[in-house]
């Protein structure tokens, strides 16, 4: 770690802390179809999940600027079972008003910080979230492939993207994930068109981004292309009944 760049962590056992419920690993198999729910920066019980449900819980976040990588673990507590399958999410984002250097020195202290949240017994897949601005592309790349070369043997690593890149971004075709997320959900007025194209039998341009898709409780879509790993995101602490209605909905 270079003099100049401060990496904000607290313990790991902190961190570990907030997620109960840890003391062995999952009891049943899970595949790439299996329904994710994410839990953000919040408290969350969901331990009235059904197996076949996907807990994807947010690690912790790491914010870059200038010379700096600030790094701090997930604070809120998570309650879940023991039996609950559990993917750890890195959330990434950069301060645009004092741009990252990236240098060869904070690249390397960026994927330590971002593995030290990750690496955690509980956690069978990765995931990294990171919105970038076009000029911002190169860091999010190569920080994927930072991390994928510490990817423990039978994990996957997936990636969230915003709805425009897997329609007009042909540089995802480089990313080195398994997986890429597209969120159908905050697209803003651009994403009127993508949504009633995919509510109506189209697809993504891209072709890796027809595996998975993101969707969320408050403005669910009115039909979701087929064969997708749906992913679930809620503004608000999880309940069962926000689930299972948004499983009805979608009939996953």
């Amino acid at each position: 770690m270079t003099p100049r760049t401060i990496l904000t962590l607290m313990a790991a056992a902190i961190a570990s802390a907030t997620i109960s419920g840890s003391v062995r690993a999952p009891a049943h198999e899970t595949t790439a179809a299996t329904p994710v729910i994410w839990l953000w920066e919040r408290p969350e019980d969901v331990r009235f999940a059904a197996p076949d449900i996907t807990i994807a819980i947010l690690a912790g976040s790491v914010r870059l600027a200038a010379d700096r990588v600030d790094a701090v673990p997930r604070l809120q507590p998570a309650r879940l079972t023991p039996a609950q399958a559990v993917i750890g999410v890195v959330h990434v984002e950069i301060d645009q008003t004092h741009k990252p250097v990236w240098t060869a020195a904070q690249r390397h202290d960026t994927a330590q910080a971002v593995l030290r949240l990750l690496v955690n017994p509980r956690f069978h897949d990765w995931q990294i979230d990171f919105e970038v601005r076009a000029s911002e592309r190169r860091i999010l790349l190569d920080l994927l492939t930072d991390i994928r070369k510490n990817l423990p043997p039978n994990h996957r690593l997936s990636m969230t993207a915003l709805a425009s890149w897997c329609d007009t971004e042909t540089w995802l075709d480089t990313a080195p994930v398994d997986d890429i997320v597209p969120m159908m959900f905050r697209m803003g007025p651009a994403g009127a068109p993508i949504e009633d194209r995919l509510t109506h039998g189209g697809d993504w341009r891209n072709p890796r981004c027809r595996h998975s898709i993101g969707i969320a409780t408050d403005t669910p879509p009115d039909a979701l292309p087929a064969d997708r790993r749906v992913w679930m995101f809620n503004p608000h602490s999880w309940t069962a009944e926000d689930l299972t209605a948004l499983r009805n909905r979608l009939h996953t």
